[in-house]
C-alpha cells in the first residue's frame, strides 16, 4: 500500500475511534495554522453555553465522588508534546459567579497554586443560593484571584441596540456596581459572546474598560494574525483599513468554553479530557524559547458532582473532571496566568504578558500593566 494511502487510513481509523488529532498547516504568509479534528455525532437540536436539555442516551444520574472519577491517564512527557523549552501557558477563566466555583474549583486551584480570572454578574451576586455571595467574591480577591466584569444581569446585549440607557447600565453600571463593592475591574466579558462584533457595543465597552473578552477560538494570538477562517490581520488594531472591526483586538480577546453538547458533538468526560489535552498543547507550535505567541484562554461555568446536571447542561463540568484537568496542567509544567496580566503595546498594536518573570511574549516586552480610568457619568437603572 502506498505510504500516503496508509497514512490516510490511519487518520480515518483514529477519527472513527473519536481520538482528537492535531494538524498543522502553513498559510500564505507562512504562518502556522492549527486544526483540531475529531469525529462528530449529529444531534437533533442544538445546545450551547447556557442552554439546558436532556441528552439522547441514558447515563448514571447519581452524584460522583471525587475519589471515584474515571481513571486518569498518566501525564504526557514533555518530550512527546514539544521541546522542553517551549512556553506552555494557559489562562483560566470562570464566568457568571456560580457558587460551585468558590466551593469546588477554588480548593483545586489552591492545591496547585493556580490563580484564575472570575467574571462576575454584579446584579446576580447572592440573588439565588447557587450564586456566590459578596464575602465569597471578596475572599477570591484577597487570595489573589482576578475579579472582572460580566454585566449587571447577563442579558443578550444585542437586544438593546435601540436602548442606549440599558446598554450603559449593563456595561458601565456593572463596573460601578463592582467598584461599589471594592473591586476595580479593567476587563469586560461579553455574555454569550454577543455584541463583540458590533461597533456601538464595543465603543461603549471601550469607554469603561481597558480590555474585553469574547469567544470563540481555542487560542488567542498575541499578534492577532493566526485566526483561521477570518480575514488576515497584520496586528491587533481595532479597525481595518475599511473601518470595519477586526476579529481580534483589545476589545475582542478570543477565548473558548468547553461545551460538551452541541450540534457537532456529545462528549462524555473522558472525551472532554482528550479535547482539553489537545487544546492545551495546540499552542506548542507557536511558542518556543520561552516566547509566547499564542495562549489558550479557557472558560468554565458551573461545576457539579451530579451526572444528571452534566448530561443536561452544555457548559457544566464535573468536579472530578476539572480536578483531572488542573492536575494535567500541573504535572506537565504549564504556567497558569490570569487575564489581567495582558497588556497592550499601542506602538506595535500587539498584546504582551506583563508581570511575568519566566516568559516573554510576542513583543518581547515584560512590564507592569498600565491601565486607564475612564471618565464616568452617573449611571441610573433604566
Amino acid at each position: 500500500m502506498p505510504k500516503n494511502n496508509a497514512a490516510l487510513l490511519v487518520i480515518v481509523l483514529l477519527l472513527f475511534a473519536q481520538i482528537p488529532l492535531l494538524f498543522i498547516m502553513f498559510g500564505n504568509n507562512n504562518d502556522p495554522i492549527i486544526f483540531l479534528a475529531h469525529a462528530k455525532k449529529s444531534l437533533s437540536s442544538s445546545a450551547s453555553h447556557h442552554i439546558t436539555r436532556t441528552r439522547g442516551r441514558t447515563k448514571i444520574s447519581s452524584p460522583l465522588s471525587p475519589l471515584t472519577s474515571a481513571a486518569r491517564p498518566p501525564p504526557i512527557p514533555a518530550s512527546s508534546i514539544g521541546s522542553n523549552n517551549a512556553a506552555k501557558v494557559v489562562m483560566i477563566n470562570f464566568d457568571d459567579g456560580w457558587k460551585s466555583q468558590f466551593l469546588y474549583a477554588k480548593p483545586i486551584l489552591d492545591q496547585y497554586g493556580f490563580k484564575a480570572s472570575f467574571f462576575i454578574v454584579c446584579g446576580k451576586v447572592a440573588a439565588e443560593p447557587y450564586w456566590m455571595t459578596w464575602p465569597q467574591v471578596t475572599a477570591l480577591k484577597n487570595d489573589g484571584m482576578d475579579i472582572e466584569s460580566h454585566t449587571m444581569t447577563h442579558p443578550h446585549l444585542t437586544d438593546f441596540l435601540s436602548n442606549p440607557a440599558r446598554l450603559n447600565y449593563e456595561i458601565g453600571g456593572a463596573k460601578q456596581c463592582l467598584a461599589d463593592h471594592g473591586f476595580r475591574t479593567t476587563i469586560f466579558g461579553y455574555p454569550l459572546n454577543l455584541g463583540s462584533g458590533i461597533p456601538q457595543i464595543v465603543n461603549l465597552v471601550a469607554q469603561y474598560y481597558d480590555f474585553a473578552r469574547t469567544g470563540s477560538h481555542p487560542l488567542m494570538f498575541l499578534n492577532c494574525n493566526g485566526f483561521v477562517g477570518h480575514p488576515h490581520q497584520a496586528d491587533c488594531r481595532m479597525f481595518d483599513n475599511k473601518g470595519n472591526l477586526t476579529y481580534a483586538n483589545r476589545y475582542d480577546i478570543r477565548s473558548d468554553s468547553f461545551t460538551h453538547i452541541n450540534n457537532n458533538h456529545d462528549f462524555n468526560t473522558d472525551q472532554m479530557y482528550a479535547q482539553f489535552v489537545a487544546r492545551m498543547n495546540s499552542q506548542i507550535p507557536f511558542n518556543a524559547n520561552g516566547r509566547i505567541n499564542a495562549i489558550p484562554i479557557i472558560v468554565y461555568h458551573n461545576l457539579t458532582y451530579n451526572m444528571q446536571d452534566y448530561n443536561s447542561e452544555a457548559s457544566t463540568n464535573t468536579v472530578p473532571e476539572f480536578a483531572r484537568e488542573m492536575k494535567y496542567l500541573h504535572d506537565n509544567g504549564f504556567k497558569v496566568l490570569v487575564l489581567n496580566q495582558f497588556a497592550y503595546d499601542p506602538n506595535n498594536n500587539v498584546f504582551y504578558v506583563a508581570n511575568n518573570n519566566n516568559v516573554t511574549s510576542h513583543s518581547g516586552r515584560i512590564a507592569a500593566t498600565t491601565t486607564t480610568t475612564a471618565t464616568r457619568t452617573p449611571i441610573n437603572t433604566p
